[in-house]
């Protein structure tokens, strides 16, 4: 046999060789096609021997999970208002025979699991009223009921040959012909609370100053008295001392009240006409 059979030979055997066996890499799936039918599903990383190409051939497809976004679409709630809604969708090949004859490549599955999402989750937001999405409450964990996750599992399964480990809400918004109309309810209703605050503000400003008013007034009057019985003790003691001058000279007490009577009736202006008779006319003539 001549060498350049021989390396005729060896180079068909190491070609078939190489086509025939391969790897699995711990991050793939499989399918083995045998002209063109899936004839074996192979999930486990190792060595593998198949018939060489073009008899049968390897279809890989990646394992790791991936993200899909899906397109904002508009969905009704249970109180038929419209929402615009964009879910994401966490998933990975599972079955990867069932995957190759449903949906063919990575590439292609985006259309057909989209529209399974949306479908299902258009379905779970119907059950819900707007209010229970959008409330407060700290145990309100998720805006899409549960069952809509094992739904879009069980279906994607089914069909597509996918495992989905998550589906979520990336955005909810309102569509924009009806923002405008929100956002003036909203204003109004902010408006209400604002004049209730001012209502009841004003309420209590005027029952304090009613309380201070009555206060103050409680107080005056209680100073007025206050004043009155120190105004009386005084005058009740000026009688006395008056008493007591007028027992120990009353001539001479006599002729200070006149005194103090003149002071109180004369000035640089007045003009004075008087009864020789009177006890005032004596005075003048004696300060004469």
């Amino acid at each position: 046999m001549s060498r350049r059979r021989i390396g005729l030979f060896a180079g068909l055997f190491l070609f078939l060789g190489g086509t025939s066996l391969y790897t699995v890499d711990a991050r793939e799936v499989a399918v083995v096609t045998s002209f063109g039918a899936p004839v074996r599903t192979l999930v486990e990383p190792d060595f593998y021997l198949k018939w060489p190409w073009p008899i049968q051939e390897v279809v890989r497809f990646d394992s790791r999970s991936r993200l899909l976004q899906v397109e904002p679409t508009e969905m009704f709630t249970k109180d038929k208002k419209n929402l615009i809604v964009e879910p994401f969708v966490v998933w990975r090949v599972s079955d990867p025979e069932r995957f190759l004859e449903s949906v063919g490549t990575i590439n292609a599955v985006a259309v057909q699991l989209s529209d399974l999402v949306i479908s299902r989750v258009a379905a779970g937001l119907a059950q819900r009223e707007l209010r229970a999405l959008f409330s407060v409450d700290a145990a309100a964990s998720s805006l899409l009921p549960d069952l809509v996750l094992s739904d879009v599992s069980q279906a994607a399964s089914d069909r597509l040959g996918i495992e989905v480990l998550e589906v979520r809400l990336r955005h909810v918004g309102l569509p924009l012909q009806n923002e405008q109309s929100i956002y003036e309810r909203m204003r109004a209703e902010r408006l209400r609370i604002a004049n209730q605050y001012r209502s009841e503000g004003e309420e209590k400003a005027a029952g304090i100053r009613a309380l201070a008013d009555r206060q103050a007034a409680e107080i005056l009057a209680s100073a007025d008295r206050e004043a009155a019985g120190i105004v009386s003790r005084a005058e009740e003691v000026a009688a006395k001392r008056y008493a007591e001058s007028y027992a120990l000279d009353p001539d001479f007490y006599r002729y200070l009240r006149d005194v103090e009577a003149l002071g109180v009736l004369l000035d640089d202006t007045t003009t004075l006409v008087l009864d020789s008779e009177s006890v005032l006319f004596d005075v003048l003539q004696g300060a004469q």
